[in-house]
């Protein structure tokens, strides 16, 4: 697996060996020992994935402390643009964002650190998202920021956004505990 360094600190692409023949192909996604080798952590008590039709943007969303967590996340079907807003106050690049194409075909994946909202917005017809995390889901800690209050170059200005997405708060009026 290689780590590519973005330009958000301690956010990094893995792009992994993707091993295809006649029958398809094989992605490993998570290997503990190469996470460790590339001083990635390794503790992912949770796990889950979600299901998004065309034009649909989720996010953008986080969990303040003490429930912050590192994310790992990956399109396991279709492709997504996928977006993260540094929100550490002490970061070179606070309030900055940095966005990649998440493919199923390249299987890459991206590696977030605490302190980002993360979403992304589903290029094609559909996408299959997985999403790795460092600590459990709270729904105290729950948080989010408008997707369109960020800068953000979204491929669509006119996507599906969910009732509770669009009332999420604007990153200039989000006061940032990280």
């Amino acid at each position: 697996m290689e780590k590519i360094i973005t330009t958000i600190p301690g956010c990094f692409e893995l792009v992994p060996k993707v091993f295809k023949d006649s029958r398809g192909k094989l992605v490993k996604t998570f290997h503990e020992d190469t996470f460790k080798n590339l001083n990635l952590e390794t503790n992912f008590p949770e796990e889950y994935y979600s299901t998004s039709g065309k034009n649909v943007i989720r996010g953008l969303h986080f969990q303040e402390p003490p429930y912050d967590h590192v994310k790992c996340v990956t399109c396991l079907t279709g492709k997504i643009f996928d977006v993260v807003v540094d929100l550490r106050k002490n970061s070179p690049t606070y309030k900055k964002h940095f966005s990649i194409i998440l493919d199923s075909n390249l299987g890459n994946l991206l590696y977030i650190p605490r302190g980002m909202a993360h979403g992304f917005y589903v290029i094609g017809d559909g996408a299959l998202f997985l999403n790795r995390t460092t600590t459990m889901y709270n729904g105290e800690s729950e948080g989010g920021i408008k997707w369109d209050s960020c800068g953000i170059d979204w491929p669509n200005i006119n996507p599906i956004v969910s009732d509770k997405d669009q009332q999420l708060i604007a990153l200039e009026n989000y006061k940032s505990p990280f």
